[in-house]
């Protein structure tokens, strides 16, 4: 069965911004939020029961983490109504519906507090530490923001024609209004973020098989325009949609998918070309390859990558923290849970 793979959170120019209130709808049967340290098992009791669902023949949906790519934030099944998400900071979740929907999950309960009461200290110092190069991040990204909105400020004049373009993606969308609408709230998540691993994507995947259109050209050429108008259409037209934020800007759209059309919107942009996937490709505006432009290009490219090396170095002094509270764990206790939950969620399969 399909497993998709995408984040709920991104390391931006703004801070971390969390979409993890669109993980799963208000509709869910159960959620579970995870609290405990790091180091503490959280991502392995999520991935361990991803699989689990996986080989009952379940569609499951994997978010990964921005700290570290080859982590998860959360797991979802929709077929069951079932979530589980990592309710620590930065992206701290408090129960909407305690009990009745919501619980928590305490990994805390299978650590030794006087072991970790012996690392005070240094856990304290590494929390620091890594905070600072979280805001180092932050603010190369800041910069990197402020000098493509230069190439945008230069590029707005250069926009080329794409209405007859854009209404061959309106046309289908107008002619699929649905007769009683049942209003649809749009799903809001990232298919991509920045992390210690560099700038990851899982948009090809999750648009595979999907009619491509592909808008390129520089920043400030209509593209965000275009996703805007394009989603507040399908809105009204009353269709499930996808939108998936830009990481560096989460105010901006990058990405639509519209699953009842098989239709999948996407942006080009510096960090993410998408040189390799098929689609029809809409040039929106084209920018000079001389001056400035070529100067703030590169400029971006280098800010980008000063950010992702401080969140590696951030990602480091987190191994560090997670090393101290592994030793002080219990993982028998995490496993006697991880068995308990795998029971409990696959019950919801004979539950109407």
């Amino acid at each position: 069965m399909p497993v998709r793979r995408l984040f709920a959170g991104s390391n931006s120019a703004k801070g971390f911004h969390s979409f993890f209130h669109h993980i799963i709808g208000e509709d869910a049967r159960r959620v579970y939020l995870l609290k405990g340290g790091p180091g503490t098992g959280k991502s392995r009791l999520m991935k361990d029961l991803a699989e689990r669902l996986a080989a009952e023949g379940l569609s499951v949906e994997l978010f990964f983490c921005s700290s570290d790519a080859h982590s998860l934030d959360a797991f979802a099944c929709g077929e069951l109504g079932v979530a589980v998400m990592d309710a620590t900071f930065p992206h701290v979740q408090e129960p909407a519906w305690p009990g009745c929907r919501d619980e928590f999950l305490n990994l805390g309960e299978f650590w030794d507090g006087e072991k970790l009461a012996q690392k005070r200290e240094e856990i304290a110092a590494a929390g620091r530490k890594k905070g600072v190069h979280f805001q180092a991040a932050y603010r190369y990204f800041a910069a990197a923001l402020a000098v493509e909105e230069n190439v945008a400020a230069r590029s707005s004049g250069n926009k080329l024609d794409v209405s007859s373009a854009l209404e061959e993606i309106l046309g289908p969308i107008r002619r699929a209004g649905k007769a009683a609408l049942t209003p649809q709230k749009t799903r809001r998540l990232f298919a991509s973020a920045l992390t210690p691993q560099g700038y990851v994507s899982e948009i090809g995947a999750l648009s595979a098989g999907f009619t491509r259109y592909i808008f390129t050209g520089p920043p400030g050429a209509g593209q965000f325009h275009y996703l805007e108008l394009i989603l507040s259409q399908a809105e009204l037209a009353g269709l499930q949609v996808e939108a998936f934020h830009y990481p560096l800007d989460p105010g901006k759209l990058l990405h639509l998918l519209l699953p009842e059309l098989n239709l999948a919107v996407l942006t080009a942009t510096a960090l993410e070309p998408l040189e390799d996937l098929a689609g029809r490709r809409l040039i929106c505006g084209r920018g000079g390859e001389g001056g400035a432009n070529a100067r703030d290009r590169q400029l971006f490219r280098e800010l980008v990558d000063l950010g992702i090396a401080e969140l590696q170095k951030a990602q480091a002094v987190h191994a560090g923290v997670e090393s101290i509270y592994a030793a002080a764990m219990d993982f028998s206790g995490v496993d006697a849970l991880r068995e308990r939950l795998v029971e409990e969620i696959l019950s919801y399969k004979n539950r109407s």
